[in-house]
């Protein structure tokens, strides 16, 4: 993680958004969530962010409600981890599309997130009914730290079930920082916080002092106990 140029900022004085232009490949990728960095493309230009506010999740579980969770056990759906990553990224891409705004996830984004999906680095969680995938999110692991990237829905909850049993075995593992990185009132209403740039830098050091949980992963629990464990 030494080939990358991104600087040490906890206690630093620095302003309110910092950002860099830089490269796009694993090492820059592993260099840049080490030390609290993520990548966000400004209109044609590779950006990395280490904005002053970062959203995490706090509680043992999302906050996914009752209706969801009934959606999952009603509507005949199945859940898995890392079966289909590459998929799922293509489907956040797509999800975003030129219809949509445009997409912060460039070609360039997709691959080098499927060849860290490859190393065992970048990790989903997939929504199916029957052979189609119809909903699921994805992101990076570093010792005890999961930084969430991207989420996307064919089917209403499908979305909400991937990222509820995702968080919730995060917690079972041990990987207890979950990063949801900016602030949206979609991630906010599953019961994101926001906390000082410095609070999370101190937590992501000590994540990463955690040992990595390389994949493939495997969901060994119940979807439906995992979301419907109680809080501590």
């Amino acid at each position: 993680m030494d080939e990358h140029p991104f600087p040490r900022l906890l206690g630093v004085d620095e302003p309110a958004e910092v950002w860099m232009d830089g490269e796009m490949n694993a090492e820059w990728v592993l260099g840049a969530y080490s030390r609290g960095f993520f990548p966000w493309p400004v209109e044609d230009r590779l950006a990395w962010w280490c904005p002053h506010e970062r959203l995490v999740f706090e509680d043992p579980a999302p906050r996914i409600s009752t209706s969801t969770q009934r959606s999952l056990r009603r509507g005949g759906w199945r859940v898995s981890l890392d079966e289909a990553t590459p998929r799922v990224i293509a489907a956040c891409r797509d999800a975003r599309g030129p219809d949509r705004d445009g997409t912060w996830i460039t070609e360039e984004i997709s691959s080098t997130y499927s060849e860290l999906a490859e190393q065992g680095l970048v990790h989903s969680c997939e929504v199916w009914h029957e052979t189609n995938l119809i909903g699921g999110v994805y992101g990076l692991s570093l010792g005890t730290a999961f930084f969430g990237e991207s989420m996307f829905s064919e089917r209403s909850d499908a979305s909400k079930v991937a990222f509820g049993v995702l968080c919730a075995w995060l917690r079972s593992r041990g990987i207890d920082l979950i990063d949801g990185q900016v602030e949206n009132s979609h991630l906010l209403s599953l019961g994101g916080t926001l906390v000082t740039r410095d609070a999370y830098l101190e937590r992501l050091q000590h994540a990463l002092e955690g040992v990595t949980s390389v994949g493939p992963w495997h969901l060994d629990k119940d979807p439906e106990v995992l979301l419907g464990a109680p809080r501590h």
